[in-house]
């Protein structure tokens, strides 16, 4: 999984968004107990910089660039970058603070990962409906296909994605928000492995390691030691709440905790996220 987190973008000409996170997961093999689950720490950092431009009264085209980057404290393998330009186009549904938006987003981006399989490109085609109920209270509804060409079939991936998020002022200083997200397609999942008489096996292969017979696998050295990885389709629930206490004008302190459950007909596992650090507009 990949924590995020972000100021939402003004309405001005300009805006550039920055947030840096530690975070640490209970899962980063994507597998279970008997599979040879790890966790892990890890620092993520985001940038986002953007240009608006007015097309009609109630229309706007943004464009801009993102760049975005993992680094992983205990397995320098997951470590990665990628960056590269996104193209979008709102229009509001009337006048003032109150009326609904909907934004179309495209994006590509260049990956470049510390182990070489999985350095490719990604693709993403977003649509974003928002609405602000109160002065305190905001809804978002977001859908996105996402698509990753990486140098090993393994770790080449298409997903899609449904979010809905409601943000919610506590107070003129503190915000909490709450999201649910749903999503679909091919997840990378690890298996410790052990060499048998017919080659390399993964743990518990009994169970929960037949589902992954169909799909390209890889064997990898990303945990310092040998571990299969397997392409599969999978959906997975995720919810997440976030509290955001503003450090300043344009400054807030993230502190977050995620919770994902991924299944299909032959496997089911749990990633667990804790995340604090700071957004930044600049």
């Amino acid at each position: 999984m990949a924590p995020t987190a972000a100021l939402s973008l003004a309405s001005g000409l300009a805006a550039a968004d920055t947030s840096a996170l530690v975070v640490w997961e209970d899962n980063v093999t994507n597998t279970t107990a008997e599979g040879g689950r790890l966790a892990a720490w890890m620092i993520a950092a985001n940038a986002t910089d953007e240009m608006r431009r007015p097309l009609t009264r109630d229309d706007a085209l943004y464009f801009g660039g993102d760049v975005a980057g993992n680094l992983c404290l205990d397995y320098h393998k997951l470590d990665d970058l990628a960056a590269g330009p996104h193209l979008g186009l709102l229009h509001k549904f009337g006048l003032g603070a109150y009326a609904p938006a909907l934004r179309l987003d495209l994006a590509l981006a260049g990956l470049a990962a510390r182990d070489s399989a999985r350095s490719g490109w990604r693709s993403r085609v977003a649509l974003n409906w928002s609405r602000r109920f109160t002065e305190a209270l905001r809804f978002d509804l977001n859908g996105e296909l996402t698509r990753i060409g990486a140098h090993a079939d393994v770790f080449t991936q298409s997903t899609r994605a449904l979010t809905a998020g409601l943000a919610y002022d506590l107070t003129d200083q503190w915000r909490f928000k709450f999201r649910v997200d749903w999503r679909n397609g091919d997840v990378v999942s690890y298996y410790r492995a052990y060499w048998t008489a017919w080659g390399w096996e993964p743990a518990g292969y009994n169970g929960y390691g037949y589902g992954y017979s169909s799909g390209p696998s890889r064997l990898v050295d990303t945990f310092n030691e040998p571990y299969l990885a397997y392409r599969v389709r999978a959906h997975t629930w995720s919810y997440a709440a976030t509290l955001s206490p503003a450090l300043g004008p344009n400054t807030a302190l993230v502190l977050s905790y995620e919770y994902c459950e991924t299944e299909n007909s032959s496997v089911r596992y749990v990633n667990q996220m804790l995340s604090a650090g700071v957004a930044h507009r600049f």
